[in-house]
């Protein structure tokens, strides 16, 4: 069994620009009062006109989504429903790579399938469980639009429900039926249009007439603003419960990276300004001699890791430097502070875009997924990764060096995650787990350890059903089949994992902690306030959910702030306190 994958050839419509929309819009707002009257009455000028908008708006859309090639990742849980814990995963799957338009739109993978070595070393767990899956190659592409090629009234029929708002976006809901007999792979559902341009933010239902053998799935696409008039999908949902008891499942896809399309000025390159408050301005550099043989070494394994990272970020699979790296950065330092490794040249911290639980470190940066973010519980949950991969970098434990010649990372996104090997010996794993629980108990982190291993207790739990989320891509996993490999000593002093317990809290759902900026890959603790949960179905340990974004129309940035050195720790201090 698998979706039907629906071809996309660019479209070449002639888009036509109707006038007065704001006027139409508050005429047929008016109009829609008397639901009873609406319904009696053939469709208004008003309408009708509306309609049209909303149809031209949607098939300006089409085009202009071919010119982008973003970051595309899926994540798909299948489970089992329970009567006390809600739905509990029984096995996983995922695709990372991006969408490609060239006559037909298909998803390009990042993840090496033609090199067996790769898995083996990376995804390590048997998968488990259900036998019948989806085909992820092209699994997001049915809720990317609504009809690309044949989006009119003469393939479907139009039925305004109410005016809502979406966030801060007034939206009108409108439900789209096709008419008969049309073609394989018509939409039907709602979507909601907002209300200055008609743009398409929202739309939620499924396919229909699928080939036989074959069928379609439900979705629930969001698009946001992430450009003065421009609404792109950055997240789809689906789920479905009906199909068999093995393919019970629920999805997200999440979107980023459309930027790398983008028009980029070069006069950030060509004009060079001097910021000289700090300061007198230095023409030379400080350091006026040969470097050492050890300093020699150390900027080696700091240009090998610079060109990773540049070229991570390059293909968006690692977020620009932000404020979230900072938090991080703030509980490194405490955890360096408490343990006079005062010696070690600064650690930085970066945040990986993919949903897999995540970590490794290179020279003296570590490198942590949203994923592993997502769902780590509180902050001592947190030193505790970063404290092993902190202890790696102690321990001397480097980067490969051949990474600091440049023309080995000239080579496609697509073979980037071949070519990165991140992984530890099992010897140096082992050691640094050891160092990683020494700095933890001399860390204002060590009265708080049960909950790190609480937390670790719930992932070799449930590991094995969900190989995919635990499975690496470019380093070492938190744990292997159902033997945990990372920090395992913290759960002999843990309390036992009370599942049905709606006072302990064991991981959070995918989701929970970082909110993602789909045009520039950039990430940012999410604002949302904690609900309490009424019962423990609501916990949802390392679950795919449902996300429901706030919607807000584009403002343009303020320009950027001179941040003193206080400021920014003010900054720190105000994001770390989301960890608690």
């Amino acid at each position: 069994m698998r979706n039907l994958h629906i071809g996309r050839a660019t479209s070449l419509l002639s888009i036509f620009v109707l006038a007065t929309p704001m006027f139409l819009l508050s005429a047929w707002h008016a109009h829609t009062k008397s639901t009873a009257i609406a319904e009696e009455q053939p469709e208004s000028a008003e309408l009708a006109s509306i309609i049209n908008h909303v149809i031209a708006s949607e098939n300006l859309f089409s085009v202009k989504l071919t010119r982008f090639s973003p970051r595309i990742e899926t994540y798909v849980q299948y489970y089992q429903p329970d009567a006390e814990l809600g739905d509990v995963a029984t096995n996983d799957a995922t695709f990372l790579g991006r969408l490609k338009f060239d006559g037909e739109a298909h998803e390009i993978s990042f993840v090496p399938t033609a090199n067996p070595d790769w898995f083996r070393r990376h995804n390590p767990t048997k998968v488990v469980g259900s036998k019948a899956h989806l085909m992820l190659d092209g699994f997001a592409m049915e809720g990317l639009m609504v009809d690309e090629h044949n989006f009119d009234r003469m393939h479907y029929t139009f039925e305004p429900v109410r005016w809502e708002y979406l966030g801060d976006v007034r939206c009108l809901a409108i439900d789209v039926h096709p008419r008969a007999n049309q073609e394989v792979g018509a939409f039907e559902g709602r979507i909601w249009v907002e209300e200055h341009d008609f743009a398409v933010v929202r739309l939620n239902g499924t396919r229909v007439r699928p080939q036989k053998g074959n069928f379609y799935v439900h979705f629930d696409c969001w698009r946001e603003n992430l450009q003065p008039g421009v609404w792109l999908p950055v997240y789809i949902y689906s789920q479905e419960s009906d199909m068999g008891k093995d393919l019970r499942y629920k999805s997200e896809t999440r979107l980023w990276g459309y930027d790398l399309a983008a028009h980029h000025e070069q006069q950030e390159w060509t004009t060079i300004q001097v910021d000289a408050a700090a300061g007198p301005v230095r023409d030379t550099t400080e350091h006026n001699a040969d470097y050492s043989p050890v300093e020699s070494e150390r900027q080696l394994n700091i240009q090998a890791e610079q060109n990773v990272l540049d070229r991570l970020e390059k293909a968006r699979l690692i977020a620009p430097a932000g404020p979230v790296d900072k938090v991080l950065e703030t509980v490194v330092n405490n955890l360096r502070v408490t343990n006079h490794l005062d010696g070690l040249p600064p650690v930085q911290c970066r945040v990986m875009m993919t949903s897999s639980l995540e970590s490794f470190s290179l020279a003296y940066t570590i490198v942590l997924s949203r994923g592993l973010i997502d769902v780590l519980p509180d902050e001592a949950s947190l030193a505790m990764v970063l404290s092993h991969e902190l202890a790696h970098i102690a321990l001397g434990h480097k980067l490969d060096t051949k990474f600091a010649f440049n023309d080995r990372l000239e080579v496609s996104d697509e073979q980037l995650l071949a070519n990165m090997d991140f992984t530890r010996s099992q010897h140096d794993e082992e050691a640094a787990d050891a160092k990683g629980i020494e700095f933890l108990q001399n860390s204002p982190y060590k009265d708080n350890l049960g909950q790190a291993g609480l937390f670790l207790r719930a992932a070799i739990e449930v590991a094995p059903h969900v190989p995919h989320m635990f499975g690496a891509h470019m380093g070492n996993g938190l744990t292997e089949g159902n033997k945990m490999i990372r920090m395992s000593a913290l759960t002999n002093t843990a309390p036992q994992l009370k599942a049905r317990s709606v006072d302990q809290i064991s991981a959070l759902p995918l989701g929970s902690r970082l909110q993602v900026n789909a045009w520039d890959g950039s990430v940012a603790f999410t604002d949302r306030k904690a609900v309490p949960l009424v019962d423990a179905g609501e916990k949802m340990p390392f679950r795919v959910t449902p996300l429901i974004p706030h919607l807000r129309v584009y403002a343009q940035p303020s320009p950027k702030a001179d941040v003193s050195a206080e400021a920014a720790v003010k900054v720190n201090v105000s994001a770390q306190n989301q960890l608690h």
